[in-house]
């Protein structure tokens, strides 16, 4: 039982800093104005490595679209919400 437990604890702890981080325009666009900008991106998700951002525009306008962020989540760019 004690095992069990360690290993749920385990699960929750990787899960829980994705779901702090998941990628959600909604919540990542500051201005609500349905695009993300590079800078409401670093700061919905500080520890995003460099160059993500980058991976995730795919038309490279300078802006992430919510058919960009669920692309980038759905391939793994990005952690789901």
């Amino acid at each position: 039982m004690i095992k069990d437990l360690k290993v749920v604890g385990f699960a929750l702890a990787l899960t829980l800093p994705a779901a702090a981080f998941a990628a959600d325009v909604a919540t990542m666009d500051a201005d609500g104005d349905g695009a993300v900008t590079m800078s409401e991106f670093q700061t919905a998700m500080p520890d995003a490595e460099a160059g993500t951002f980058s991976a995730v525009d795919a038309n490279a306008d300078g802006v992430l679209t919510e058919d960009e962020v669920t692309a980038a989540t759905e391939a793994g760019t990005l952690p789901e919400g």
